[in-house]
């Protein structure tokens, strides 16, 4: 496991009333490129001094303005077992619901909402 640095600047400027780019970029004196960089983080690095102008226009931490997060690193390719184990839970599926009889839509639908509400109930008791 690796961490990654995940810039926050489009929540910021979201909860700053949806600031554009351009306005945050005529206000600070960051460009809009390296603004745009920092946000889809396709950039290297930030310099300390565009670390202070955002959390100075923000009034943010450096913290609320990027954060770490643990970045997992996927395997290269499954394994037969694991492409094996998964065409026999898609079999399964698929001889299930070709078996099953025939609904309406709003038979589903009311199975759907029953489902949806006992979810939400288990987690208002979690929430506890």
């Amino acid at each position: 496991m690796t961490l990654k640095i995940k810039p926050q600047l489009a929540v910021l400027r979201a909860m700053h009333g949806k600031i554009s780019q351009s306005e945050l970029s005529r206000q600070t004196g960051i460009t809009q490129k390296q603004l745009s960089a920092l946000e889809t983080g396709k950039t290297k690095g930030i310099t300390f001094e565009t670390l202070a102008k955002l959390c100075l226009f923000f009034s943010c931490t450096p913290n609320e303005l990027l954060q770490l997060e643990a970045e997992i690193k996927a395997d290269s390719s499954p394994t037969a077992e694991e492409l094996s184990l998964a065409d026999e839970i898609i079999s399964r599926g698929l001889n299930r619901a070709m078996t099953a009889p025939q609904r309406s839509v709003q038979e589903i639908w009311a199975e759907f909402d029953t489902v949806r509400a006992k979810i939400a109930n288990n987690a208002s008791i979690k929430d506890k």
